[in-house]
């Protein structure tokens, strides 16, 4: 059984059907053309277009976390490149370097940072942190 519903609007003296409610329009769908790109895909930077040498620890922490969805970095390497900057750090010549002024959307040559504590952990016989600094160099290099 299927119940039809009409609404009636009052003209005057005269009851008038109103036919807008009781016909029935198909859309078009919208189909979008396949040359158009995506809003919210952000393109792949490939590692080797990025200079890291001049990289915000922002940036470095979304690309490090992008390598790392993908597939292309181990966990402790996503780590490694992920974590905050402390605020002093030992170069591999002994120096005390001053990062307190390292913000996040400060640029910062994390090349260098990263060579240095690689160099350092293998002087002091930290095998497992030399191992993970070496893999972050090799992304950083590649």
């Amino acid at each position: 059984m299927s119940v039809e519903i009409t609404s009636y609007n009052w003209s005057g003296s005269l009851l008038q059907q109103e036919q807008g409610f009781n016909t029935r329009q198909d859309k078009q769908q919208f189909i979008p053309r396949p040359e158009t790109q995506r809003v919210f895909e952000r393109p792949s930077a490939a590692a080797r277009d990025i200079d890291f040498s001049a990289i915000s620890p922002r940036l470095l922490r979304e690309l490090a976390l992008q390598r790392y969805i993908s597939g292309t970095i181990e966990q402790d390497v996503y780590i490694a490149l992920a974590q905050e900057l402390p605020i002093e750090a030992v170069d591999s010549a002994g120096r005390v370097l001053d990062l307190s002024g390292v913000t996040d959307d400060t640029e910062f040559d994390f090349q260098n940072y990263f060579r240095h504590q690689h160099e350092l952990a293998q002087v002091l016989g930290d095998e497992d942190k030399a191992l993970t600094f070496s893999s972050v160099l090799d992304f950083i290099d590649a």
